[in-house]
């Protein structure tokens, strides 16, 4: 398949409007793992990919999730969390971790996170993750069934160090974020260039 020419045109073909049906999927989310912690201080880290800035002053996130899930009754209990960008490289252990993970993974699965305090908020940061984003909850909306949408301002964010070295495309190359495509499909970033 060749790609569409600047003023090129192809006739539209209606799609259901649910996201299950676009193939190739229309909308992408970036793969993350939310870490938080339970009024109880039990940390617990679970992939998402409705996650997205929504204001850069304050910066703002907006993310979503289930009710039922231990991430949303954290974050509802604290009013706090990190989104923990992971890279290229640990792909397969995010996929494999699911969007439930408990506070306490078996070791053998290949899920259990390294977690690090973060210095912002008492959720911790998951240490085999390129960067981090610490947020605290400012209003949620419930949304549709289970599911409520968290607005939260980020009162501090980390990297890696190898991350801010160079120019900036090649900084992009080594986060290498993965994007979650359709169930079971991802990609990472390819790369990245300027319109000149």
């Amino acid at each position: 398949m060749s790609a569409r020419l600047e003023g090129e045109t192809e006739p539209k073909i209606d799609l259901l409007p649910g996201k299950e049906s676009w193939q190739p999927s229309l909308l992408i989310g970036q793969m993350v793992l939310v870490s938080s912690r339970s009024s109880r201080g039990g940390p617990n880290a679970a992939r998402k990919c409705w996650v997205t800035m929504i204001c850069s002053d304050p910066p703002m996130i907006a993310l979503g999730c289930r009710l039922s899930h231990r991430t949303a009754i954290n974050i509802l209990e604290t009013r706090e969390f990190v989104i923990n960008v992971p890279g290229e490289e640990i792909a397969a252990r995010v996929l494999a971790a699911g969007d439930t993970v408990s506070s306490h993974p078996d070791p053998s699965s290949g899920t259990a996170w390294t977690f690090i305090p973060s210095s912002r908020v008492a959720a911790p940061r998951v240490e085999e993750c390129r960067g981090h984003v610490e947020c605290v909850l400012e209003a949620t909306h419930r949304l549709h069934g289970e599911e409520v949408l968290f607005i939260a301002q980020v009162v501090a964010a980390s990297a890696d160090r190898s991350l801010l070295d160079g120019p900036v495309s090649g900084r992009y190359a080594s986060l290498r974020p993965i994007f979650s495509l359709e169930a079971g499909l991802f990609a990472s970033l390819g790369p990245a260039r300027t319109t000149d």
